[in-house]
């Protein structure tokens, strides 16, 4: 048996809001039952994409695994579908990786389609993307993941970014400036980049001290029109310019690339939740009016004042992600140490879930069928 295993009943303890005061800023870890209610409940009636469909934007010749890691992390925590738009360079080897993700090579466009309907139709299908991981440096994947971004947000669609991605909003912060159902998760060069395009003091941005991460962080956000930005580090500081999250869950002590996109495929997991809570809140309103019952699959609280605030979704599944990732990079490291790898975390990311989740959901009121 794994160690990591053995830790399966040692971390479903529960904790309440904390606040942390740093200087004159009041810094909270949300409560887990919070957390939970964006999480579908598994019921006999469900049906295929109930629990999320998501698509991930990245992959090249260079980089294989990262967008692997993301769309693999999502399957693991329970989204129903993975598709993953590449360009055809990398789509044979992600293809072997695993049969469970859809892999759809039209990232780059061909002469005879601009791969803008390609894009557009896929996205017609998600509850939310990611986009980066993997995508390099190439202006025409670029461009492409750049349309994506807008069709996206055009059609509001949550939207993760990452990695590459965030060159794009440092040459161009409109393509994602305002619109809150987003989330950016640099690490601390990618963070100092935007700080600087973005005309912020770069100094702030390396202070050790957690007063000036998380007002840089905040500050970042809040240029950004109210984004929430996930600045990765020994703390994970999470911002959309008003609050501030900071997720010091304990972690392991390698720093092996591919660990940012399981961090980015939790993400997305809990983004393309929070769009589903969303609209079972929205279809439970209606029923109320009509007297219809909401439809198979729909999570919903037991009245509307425990409905969690829509434009808190993002700040809630950035933290629930950070928490899942530091949780299964711990439990990787307890059991390889200093070999640790990213398929490790990888597959201990549905341990980390239960190690969080399992006890709560069992405590949140099943979907009303």
């Amino acid at each position: 048996m794994h160690r990591a295993v053995l830790h399966r009943a040692s971390y479903t303890s529960v904790s309440f809001i904390a606040p942390l005061v740093a200087g004159k800023m009041s810094v909270h870890q949300p409560r887990l039952q919070t957390l939970a209610k964006l999480i579908p409940p598994l019921t006999p009636t469900m049906h295929k994409g109930d629990c999320g469909r998501v698509a991930v934007f990245g992959g090249c010749e260079e980089f294989t695994g990262a967008p692997y890691f993301v769309a693999s992390s999502s399957l693991r925590l329970g989204t129903d579908i993975a598709y993953l738009v590449c360009d055809r360079s990398a789509a044979t080897a992600i293809k072997s990786y695993t049969p469970d993700i859809i892999v759809l090579p039209f990232l780059r466009p061909s002469s005879e389609d601009t791969g803008e309907s390609k894009i557009g139709a896929i996205l017609k299908r998600v509850h939310a993307m990611s986009v980066g991981s993997g995508l390099g440096k190439d202006r025409t994947l670029q461009e492409s993941a750049r349309l994506a971004i807008c069709e996206a947000r055009k059609n509001g669609i949550p939207i993760v970014l990452d990695a590459d991605s965030l060159d794009i909003v440092c040459s161009d912060p409109s393509v994602i400036s305002g619109y809150a159902n987003a989330v950016l998760t640099p690490n601390p060069p990618e963070f100092a980049r935007l700080c600087s395009a973005l005309g912020l003091d770069p100094d702030s941005v390396d202070a050790e001290a957690e007063k000036k991460v998380g007002g840089a962080v905040r500050l970042l956000a809040h240029k950004l029109g109210g984004v929430t930005v996930v600045r990765k580090g020994q703390g994970d500081v999470i911002s959309n310019g008003e609050r501030v999250f900071v997720c010091d869950e304990a972690g392991g002590l390698r720093r092996c690339g591919g660990q940012g996109d399981v961090l980015c495929g939790a993400t997305v997991t809990f983004m393309a939740w929070g769009e589903k809570y969303k609209q079972a809140v929205e279809a439970r309103a209606n029923s109320s009016r009509g007297g219809e019952k909401p439809g198979n699959g729909k999570q919903a609280s037991s009245s509307s004042s425990e409905d969690i605030d829509p434009k808190d979704i993002p700040m809630l599944a950035s933290y629930a992600a950070c928490l899942l990732t530091r949780h299964a990079s711990y439990l990787a490291y307890d059991e390889y140490g200093r070999a640790t790898q990213s398929t490790n975390i990888l597959e201990q990311i549905d341990i980390s879930f239960d190690n969080k989740f399992e006890e709560l959901l069992k405590a949140v009121r099943p979907a009303n069928l």
